[in-house]
């Protein structure tokens, strides 16, 4: 593996073990009843972007190679917004969270060296159209979610969130 797919890689899955934590940080102690509302029609719930973001790492595990299903397509798959009152429990996904962030960094740290530089499945919405820029937009989209279970926290009335 050469020093630049290393680093590239290296630096993936540092991002990726770093957001592993926040998430857990962001949603710590949050009761399901604050998980479940909405700050108002035009936001997403905790509940929401939570597993939006479980959805995703299902979508990025796949993309470095690995046959995972997600566990709620009907809820989250393909980008799929909010509709449904009913959403799993926070404990579900933080489960989901944890074992499938597990795979992926193994999967990442597993990676053959070409694979970085191949042709992204689908378009991103900035110029590097390889499969490291789609994992680089999927590391930024979770940063972004996890900024807003973040203030959803804080409009409830948690303290913020920890980084350590």
């Amino acid at each position: 593996m050469s020093t630049q797919t290393a680093t590239r890689i290296s630096t993936l899955i540092e991002m990726l073990n770093l957001q592993t934590r926040l998430f857990s940080n962001a949603i710590s102690g949050i009761s399901e009843e604050h998980a479940h509302q909405r700050l108002n029609e035009n936001t997403n719930h905790i509940a929401w972007l939570a597993g939006h973001i479980v959805s995703s790492r299902f979508a990025m595990a796949n993309l470095a190679g690995l046959t995972v299903q997600e566990p709620y397509p009907d809820l989250f798959g393909n980008g799929k917004g909010i509709e449904s009152q009913s959403y799993p429990s926070m404990s579900e996904m933080t489960k989901d969270w944890n074992d499938i962030s597990e795979k992926l960094v193994q999967g990442l740290a597993e990676l053959p060296e070409s694979t970085l530089s191949e042709k992204a499945p689908f378009d991103l919405p900035f110029g590097d159209p390889s499969l490291h820029g789609a994992f680089a937009f999927f590391v930024h989209h979770e940063a972004y979610t996890i900024g807003q279970i973040g203030i959803a926290r804080r409009y409830f009335g948690y303290e913020a969130m920890k980084y350590a």
